[in-house]
């Protein structure tokens, strides 16, 4: 009877005690690698390609140069200013679970020789279902000459991974900062900017590239787009202009029932950008060697009183689902810090001014039941449900 009750428990109790991972996310100390090391990666995405998998990072790695002295983008006419060199590489990182101490280095995506020269920003991968392969895409900035992006495709995340077209065909030209969705039945869009305003474009079936099927916003001096889909919605988020500013940038967010809209900006604004006063009280000082915040950039251009809650210019929004099926989008970004997580990275903000060590703030999203995204806001710390 004992075990006849044991198994009766088991059928019909179990489910409702399905197993989750917890994990602490901190955004106040550095994200350190398996060896305790600073983890140098930046501006690139983060992805669990199979379920129960690791995490893998594509990102912009810097190395030991400097911070410029004063504002981020100091010297970036010059090929030897940090954050502009020819020979910053597109490193891969893996986790088990996305915490800090967790991260594997497990190399360069493809070798400075064998990539186009120029200097290169904001790497994203994504897998294409129809063609089976990963397809990495950056983007990278030639002197006196227009930006450009570049693909590359290997059978694994970890590459290496072969250039398979060095400048991807949009409509209006090359361009700066972008995004990849990857639509439930396997088509591919970008989302990119391109002389201050941002745009959408389909991809060929096998990504390599465009239709010049596309769809243009409105907004001027608009950079780092997020290009995400949720219960049926399209997502474009993007914020002002921000050259490794350290005051962060604002989030403006847009919906579309179709990835080629058109789209409807969110009644309530900007996301991001508060006043000097309110957020002084919410969120840890601006903490640098010697950077400062560059004028007329970032929230300072939407409103020179303003600065970003996050102290961030966001990156990357990290779909982490649990064992449950439950998703948490975290929105990541520079800190200049980036968690959906959305990720954002924190320009200006290295502790010891190098800037391979400059942070990135996570913070998970909240949706509304309309779909509509809540606030940004600063947290120290929080359990993340992996």
């Amino acid at each position: 009877m004992k075990n006849f009750l044991s198994i009766l428990l088991n059928v019909f109790l179990f489910p409702l005690f399905i197993h989750t991972t917890q994990v602490v996310i901190n955004n106040l100390e550095p994200r350190l690698d398996v060896n305790g090391v600073i983890i140098d990666a930046h501006d690139g995405s983060i992805q669990q390609f199979e379920k129960n998998g690791l995490y893998y990072m594509h990102a912009m790695q810097y190395g030991l140069c400097k911070e410029p002295p004063n504002y981020g983008c100091d010297g970036a006419g010059m090929s030897s200013r940090c954050g502009f060199q020819m020979n910053h590489n597109i490193s891969i990182w893996s986790s088990p679970n996305l915490t800090s101490g967790s991260w594997s280095y497990v190399g360069n995506a493809i070798d400075v020789a064998d990539r186009p020269a120029g200097v290169v920003f904001r790497p994203h991968l994504v897998y294409n279902p129809i063609t089976k392969l990963y397809v990495l895409f950056w983007n990278y900035m030639r002197w006196n000459l227009p930006s450009l992006y570049a693909v590359a495709i290997a059978d694994t995340p970890n590459g290496p991974f072969r250039l398979i077209n060095p400048a991807l065909n949009v409509s209006r030209g090359g361009g700066g900062d972008f995004d990849i969705l990857v639509d439930d039945d396997g088509t591919g869009y970008i989302v990119y900017s391109q002389n201050y305003y941002m745009s959408v474009e389909q991809l060929t079936p096998d990504f390599y590239y465009s239709t010049g099927k596309s769809y243009m916003f409105e907004e001027y001096f608009v950079e780092a787009p997020i290009f995400m889909k949720k219960n049926n919605i399209y997502y474009a988020l993007f914020g002002w202009c921000c050259c490794y500013c350290m005051q962060g940038s604002g989030i403006l967010v847009h919906t579309a029932n179709n990835p080629l809209g058109p789209y409807t900006l969110q009644a309530d604004g900007d996301l991001a950008c508060e006043p000097k006063s309110n957020t002084s009280k919410t969120v840890l000082p601006l903490t640098s060697i010697s950077g400062l915040p560059t004028p007329n950039q970032g929230c300072e251009f939407h409103n020179v009183n303003t600065t970003s809650i996050a102290r961030s210019q966001q990156n990357y929004i990290i779909k982490v689902t649990n064992s449950t099926g439950y998703t948490t989008y975290v929105w990541t970004g520079d800190r200049l810090n980036r968690s959906l997580f959305l990720l954002v990275d924190r320009w200006q903000q290295a502790p010891d001014g190098i800037k391979g060590h400059e942070p990135q703030y996570w913070v998970p999203l909240n949706f509304y039941e309309e779909g509509t995204i809540g606030k940004m806001q600063w947290i120290d710390e929080f359990i993340l449900d992996v």
